[in-house]
């Protein structure tokens, strides 16, 4: 291995689903119940999907549970947590996670897609946005574009109501 000479730029280390700093935490159980457990990936934003049993679904329209997290803490021989079984799920916290698309700026907020869970951040949210958190410390890798550590403060984020509505 030859001596490095530069110093590299950007989030270069992690792995999604992983708490990335010491500090407040606050994480639930519950069971995944998503209509394509091939969805259930960690770091990914799951929702309520029925409250009576505590069953959460990825992505979806109901409250917010958190960002599935501690992936080396399960027995998984597929690339997706399986339906039926119990996984925690960060409400407040700095986790890696994987983005879609990111700005490349600190504080930005960070929503996720109903429909799988995905996360990206954005300058401004649009309509129908769900703000979960905001991109922490530190903004996704250049090296692998994808990876950044987001903060999750437990307070729900909703796009301002414009006057008159």
């Amino acid at each position: 291995m030859a001596i490095p000479k530069s110093v590299s730029h950007g989030l270069t280390s992690g792995v999604v689903g992983e708490i990335s700093h010491a500090g407040p935490i606050r994480a639930v159980a519950a069971i995944l119940s998503s209509a394509d457990e091939k969805q259930n990936i960690f770091g990914r934003a799951y929702t309520y999907k029925d409250d009576s049993v505590e069953s959460v679904q990825v992505g979806g329209k109901g409250a917010f549970a958190g960002i599935m997290i501690n992936p080396k803490a399960y027995r998984i021989e597929v690339n997706h947590a399986r339906n039926g079984t119990q996984g925690e799920f960060l409400a407040m916290g700095e986790v890696y996670v994987e983005l879609e698309e990111g700005v490349g700026k600190i504080n930005a907020p960070v929503v996720f897609d109903e429909t799988d869970g995905s996360l990206s951040s954005k300058l401004v949210p649009a309509a129908g946005d769900r703000v979960i958190g905001f991109v922490s410390r530190h903004v996704e890798s250049s090296e692998s574009a994808h990876l950044s550590v987001i903060r999750l403060t437990e307070i729900p984020y909703p796009a301002a109501v414009k006057e008159g509505e």
